[in-house]
């Protein structure tokens, strides 16, 4: 069985955060994880960009109206409050996902359930 490759998008993603350091991709789940320095900020499902965040991120995400990850098993919605989809217009403005992409990679630790 052939390995998995990244989409275009994953790869587009990657390239366009290439200022904030070597951004390494790897496997997560059924998408894309993007790291640097073996930290996680970053996954991309299904063409769908989402940040790692804090309490802080959330908050920040969520004033622009992103929504966190969710996935569906067992007839219910899992919601994984860890991580939020990035906001639309940053997906084309290389400036804006940097902002948010430095902000997810200096992201704390803290309880988000």
């Amino acid at each position: 069985m052939a390995k998995a490759e990244p989409s275009a998008f994953v790869r587009h993603i990657q390239d366009e955060l290439s200022d904030i350091g070597p951004v390494q991709i790897d496997r997560f789940f059924g998408g894309w994880a993007y790291l640097v320095a073996d930290k996680r900020f970053a996954v991309n499902i299904k063409d769908r960009l989402y940040f790692r965040v804090d309490r802080a991120l959330k908050d920040a995400l969520v004033a622009e109206g992103c929504q966190p990850f969710s996935y569906a098993k067992g007839g219910k919605t899992v919601v994984v409050h860890r991580f939020y989809e990035a906001p639309q217009d940053c997906l084309d403005d290389r400036d804006a996902l940097l902002h948010w992409a430095n902000r997810a990679l200096a992201a704390e630790d803290d309880d988000l359930r």
